[in-house]
């Protein structure tokens, strides 16, 4: 009798609205509806918000009441000018997806104090976000116009089918129930435990899986640096895939304002903020400041990633929040232009690389427009060029200068400048002498000239003058290889923070290693150096960049390795190996194939329309 009692008894949420009370909503149980009601408290829409429950027999008895000490508070979407594709919906819960999700709605998720990780796994947190109409309309239409052109259709077009997908996950939502042994399983035996059960499980599946038992991880924790800690305490640094996944889950918790803010804690003006950032990114943050034990135990799992290849998307997280204080206008100090000058040298010194400031063109616009205010003199600006020349000068490497000249001049405010950014580049290259001078330690003569012939592509440098650069490089003797007397950094990563002490060896070169060769589109690429990567995908970073919306940003990589060239697929939606002997093979996820002899690596999807991108592989000098 009691059971068929609490059956017929239901909860409304009721909220005042112009001084008269209103039912938001009516539920079945206490616990949806006092998780409504805090949503709506969070909101900040209503001055009074509170649950009644209402008996079978029609008695009603108020079982919560919050006042919110807004009141007028509107939460909109983030302008973003890139989303990540999917035409599945298994595929929303894949990094790049969650990420366009966590910046469209950063105002949301930072109302919510959760990431979206947490969320897409949950019914009634998808149900209401549908009702909020001042968000979830126009991240449709935002989300629509950006993707439409990727598959060839109109925006309405889009928008349908974006909702078609939303409707989806709110069906898996009511069936994420049966995802809890996976849950169990990451709580015993971490990552690998949780990997090893979802071993028999489709590799689509993967990202649902992980996802839900990460989401059911953080849950109890509401505070940023708690799920943080939560996160890294998962990381085994001899696992590479625990690596991988707690680089993703850090990196969806701090690429956001209010986390950030969290995570530093008390900080006396934004330049000791973005300089503490810089330590943590350096993994050399002082524990002897009053910095929150969650940023310092960031900065510790950073500094024991030595290559800064593993937690390479919490670093552009890092970097992503660091571009936004330096973006906006308030002071980096607050005693005056003398000291934001000094603060800025100092900022700007903490992220010099081997081949540029840390960051890539994003970071270089960055840097120039605050140089312009920090070093104005007289009420003025101080000119771009004199800015650029500045910023240039706090190098002592040709390197260094070059790197930042064309990162400047590949981003959109460089490029408004490109004939300054020209010349400065061609007097630089004027006075190159040696390999010393261009090269990163342990790197190729090959590998600086294919690098920088990618970067005066992107830098939009004329064509009849990038050859003539490229040229200048060729003219470089390929017996001069540059050898590291002092601590380095790996070849092509931005992350030293000081110059590293190089000479020249002008021994006869080694017999040739055995080399493999990558063509697409009238380019060819090079390995032969063993720890060589290639990366294919859709980013600008990587070696091979493809313009198709089925492409990941980082779709595979081709490796060198203990004498045996390798590819691995990194994406969500498989590359086909087609050599010229033998039976062609699609890998997906993680699968990784000795390549031999001849043949094509095919990426794309005739489903979406594409032409897929055909990139030949040539093995020689075995």
């Amino acid at each position: 009798m009691a059971m068929s009692k609490r059956r017929e008894a239901r909860f409304e949420v009721v909220v005042e609205q112009g001084g008269k009370p209103n039912i938001d909503g009516v539920f079945d149980d206490e616990k949806s509806a006092t998780e409504r009601a805090n949503f709506l408290l969070r909101l900040a829409k209503f001055p009074v918000v509170r649950v009644v429950k209402v008996t079978g027999t029609g008695r009603e008895e108020t079982i919560f009441q919050k006042t919110s000490s807004g009141g007028a508070k509107l939460t909109t979407i983030s302008p973003i000018d890139s989303a990540n594709l999917c035409t599945d919906v298994l595929q929303v819960f894949s990094f790049d997806s969650r990420m366009t999700l966590l910046r469209l709605l950063r105002g949301y998720w930072d109302d919510q104090g959760v990431i979206p990780s947490e969320q897409l796994h949950r019914y009634y947190p998808l149900r209401y976000f549908e009702r909020e109409a001042l968000l979830f309309n126009p991240s449709i239409s935002r989300l629509a116009t950006l993707q439409a052109p990727m598959l060839g259709v109109k925006p309405h077009e889009r928008y349908d089918q974006l909702s078609r997908l939303f409707t989806a996950l709110k069906d898996l939502a009511q069936k994420s129930e049966t995802l809890a042994p996976f849950d169990q399983a990451l709580m015993r035996g971490g990552v690998s435990g949780l990997l090893l059960a979802a071993v028999d499980r489709p590799v689509e599946e993967r990202d649902r899986i992980v996802t839900h038992a990460f989401g059911t991880l953080l849950e109890p924790h509401r505070e940023w640096g708690a799920k943080l800690s939560a996160v890294l305490r998962l990381h085994n640094e001899e696992d590479g895939e625990s690596t991988r996944l707690v680089d993703e889950f850090a990196a969806e918790i701090t690429d956001g304002r209010e986390p950030i803010r969290a995570l530093i804690g008390y900080s006396p003006d934004l330049a000791s903020a973005i300089l503490a950032l810089l330590a943590a990114l350096r993994g050399d943050l002082d524990d002897r400041l009053p910095h929150t034990e969650p940023l310092l135990a960031l900065s510790n799992t950073l500094a024991s990633d030595g290559t800064g290849l593993g937690f390479a998307r919490t670093r552009e997280a890092l970097l992503h929040r660091i571009r936004g204080g330096l973006d906006g206008l308030t002071p980096l100090t607050r005693t005056g232009a003398a000291s934001d000058a000094r603060a800025f040298s100092a900022i700007v010194d903490g992220m010099i690389a081997f081949d540029g400031y840390m960051g890539g063109p994003a970071m270089a616009e960055s840097l120039t427009r605050r140089g312009k205010t920090v070093w104005a003199a007289g009420g003025s600006d101080l000119p771009f060029e004199e800015t650029m020349t500045r910023l240039a000068g706090r190098f002592n490497t040709a390197a260094g200068r070059l790197g930042y000249l064309l990162d400047l001049g590949a981003s959109p405010y460089g490029h408004k400048k490109i004939s300054v950014v020209i010349q400065r580049v061609a007097d630089e290259f004027n006075r190159v002498k040696t390999a010393a001078e261009l090269a990163a330690p342990g790197a190729s003569i090959q590998e600086v000239r294919e690098g920088l012939g990618r970067r005066l592509r992107a830098a939009g440098i004329p064509r009849a003058l990038a050859d003539g650069l490229i040229a200048k490089i060729a003219a470089i003797p390929d017996d001069r290889r540059v050898s590291v007397t002092g601590s380095g950094v790996v070849a092509g990563q931005r992350l030293a923070a000081q110059p590293t002490d190089m000479t020249v060896d002008m021994q006869a070169p080694p017999t040739p290693a055995p080399r493999l060769t990558l063509s697409y589109q009238g380019r060819t690429v090079a390995l032969r150096d063993a720890g060589e990567d290639v990366v294919i995908g859709r980013s600008a970073d990587c070696g091979i960049v493809l313009d198709h919306a089925s492409a990941s940003r980082r779709h595979a990589v081709v490796r060198l390795r203990d004498g045996a060239f390798t590819l691995e697929d990194l994406s969500r939606n498989g590359t086909r190996l087609v050599p010229q002997d033998g039976e062609q093979r699609l890998l997906k996820l993680g699968d990784v194939a000795p390549l031999s002899g001849r043949g094509e690596i095919v990426i794309g999807s005739l489903d979406l329309g594409e032409h897929p991108a055909r990139i030949a592989w040539d093995l020689s000098g075995r």
